[in-house]
């Protein structure tokens, strides 16, 4: 499959859109090696870093976007592409025309304001649930939050607890970028105030390769010992600067996500644009924030200190590094066709199916205790399956004959489960087995918000159980044991 990514960004509109598809292009890399990026008029200096980011530009001239989406669907786009839309123009006549000619469409969010046509919407704001959009493709999903937002492998942290010796953050040292192409020019202005402070030792003052101004913002610069102005920093010198600085006054956009991510510290939101409204709120009211307009006061107070320490650590238990292996593992999940049967909790009188198919020779030889189920051990295991309120029981039925096709269960201990399935023999080598896990481990999730890990043992001998978690987006994890055993893991938002 290619990976097709559609957004825009220059000085007028700033690059917001361009570094969350470059940032998703990044991390989606290893199942995506062939990318296309697709963009109106890209200046030359964005065109060669989406190019050394091993991205193909395709530039697009500038055409209504009724006529630019009839032109993709039948002259670019592929029927197993996977398109990814990020801008506000993208609405749902548009996502419409070009759904019908990918086998998937992705839409990155922030104002949930219009109908959308998407199989998978992003929205980095946290808070947001299926009833704040009007998702119109059948299945449809929306991933909502800091858990699936996409950043450059740079601004990853681990959590904190690999980081416990780390020095508390200075916030008399700030950070400042309200965007790289500050269309609003506040950067002066921020910059400014923020030296007028007692007590501050130094302001970063970034700004991108789009920003207009940028010689009259060094003159002014030039008489400001405490000053250093930084302009196009690459994302590892980028990440790097914004762990030096315990303070920081950004937009509320990918840049604050990106601050948290790196290490975290105080920091200040100021929103440059109406579409930042979800992330501002649901950075303060997450207590991963604080507005702008309190800088001085925070600032200049005994406390901001412990402030800073307090939601660095907050911040750094919502931003836990994992967010790329969730958005690949979805992205890997998002190529599955609709499964074609329904579940539903088993109950007392499924006693003798399931029994049928633990016993068979096919399953017994790919069970970790290859020795038969004797009947009165079986009725007294799923007795006390059925009572435990930490066991999920899932019988799958075909939807179109309405016989059991197969099981998924799971045992939840904290925050994680474990889960084994298996297929009725008339419904194997049919590709059943992806659908099942992926079908089993959503409907666990929405039930156990609380586990965070789903895992699932298999014999290294099994390639098609193997094979299975792979298509399903589940991840090989690290081995825990012995070399005829593997482990796949799924991560949830929780």
């Amino acid at each position: 499959m290619r990976l097709l990514l559609r957004a825009d960004g220059n000085a007028r509109i700033g690059l917001g859109h361009v570094m969350r598809l470059l940032a998703l292009a990044e991390l989606l890399r290893p199942d995506f090696p062939e990318q296309l990026f697709l963009i109106r008029e890209p200046d030359a200096a964005l065109a060669e870093q989406l190019t050394a980011a091993g991205l193909t530009v395709q530039a697009l001239p500038v055409r209504p976007l009724p006529e630019e989406a009839a032109y993709l669907a039948a002259q670019v786009l592929r029927p197993d592409d996977v398109l990814v839309l990020d801008g506000y123009d993208f609405r749902y006549d548009y996502q419409n025309t070009v759904r019908g000619a990918v086998h998937r469409l992705v839409y990155l969010d922030d104002l949930h304001a219009y109908p959308l046509a998407a199989d998978l919407v992003l929205n980095p704001a946290g808070g947001l649930t299926m009833a704040d959009y009007e998702l119109r493709q059948p299945g449809a999903r929306l991933l909502s939050g800091p858990a699936y937002a996409p950043l450059r492998a740079a601004f990853q942290t681990e959590s904190a607890e690999n980081d416990a010796t780390a020095a508390a953050p200075d916030p008399a040292t700030v950070f400042v970028c309200l965007g790289g192409a500050d269309p609003t020019h506040q950067t002066r202005r921020v910059a400014a105030e923020l030296l007028a402070l007692p007590g501050m030792r130094h302001v970063h003052a970034v700004v991108g390769g789009a920003y207009q101004g940028w010689e009259t913002l060094q003159t002014w610069a030039a008489g400001q010992p405490h000053l250093t102005l930084h302009r196009h920093l690459a994302t590892p010198e980028l990440a790097a600067l914004m762990r030096q600085c315990g303070a920081a006054v950004c937009s509320a956009s990918t840049i604050s996500y990106e601050y948290c991510a790196a290490g975290g510290g105080l920091l200040l939101l100021l929103p440059t644009a109406a579409n930042q409204h979800d992330l501002d709120h649901y950075l303060r009211a997450a207590g991963l924030a604080r507005p702008y307009t309190a800088a001085a006061n925070i600032l200049t107070s005994s406390e901001a200190g412990r402030i800073a320490t307090e939601m660095q650590a907050a911040q750094r238990r919502i931003f836990d590094g994992q967010a790329p292996v969730r958005l690949r593992q979805e992205l890997r999940a998002l190529r599955l066709p609709p499964p074609p049967f329904a579940l539903r909790p088993v109950t007392a009188a499924d006693s003798d199916k399931l029994l049928a198919w633990t016993n068979e020779p096919a399953v017994r030889r790919f069970s970790f205790n290859p020795e038969p189920v004797a009947e009165a051990d079986h009725e007294r295991w799923l007795a006390a399956r059925l009572a435990d309120a930490n066991a999920l029981l899932l019988l799958a039925q075909d939807a179109a004959t309405g016989r059991p096709a197969g099981l998924i269960r799971f045992a939840v201990e904290g925050a994680t489960a474990t889960l084994s399935y298996l297929l009725d023999a008339d419904f194997r080598g049919r590709g059943l087995a992806p659908p099942l896990l992926l079908a089993g481990t959503r409907q666990l999730l929405a039930q156990f918000p609380r586990v965070g890990r789903v895992l699932g043992h298999v014999q290294a001998a099994n390639a098609a159980s193997v094979h299975a978690f792979e298509r399903a987006g589940f991840q090989l994890q690290p081995a825990e044991s012995g070399a005829d055993s593997l482990t796949f893991g799924w991560l949830g938002a929780g």
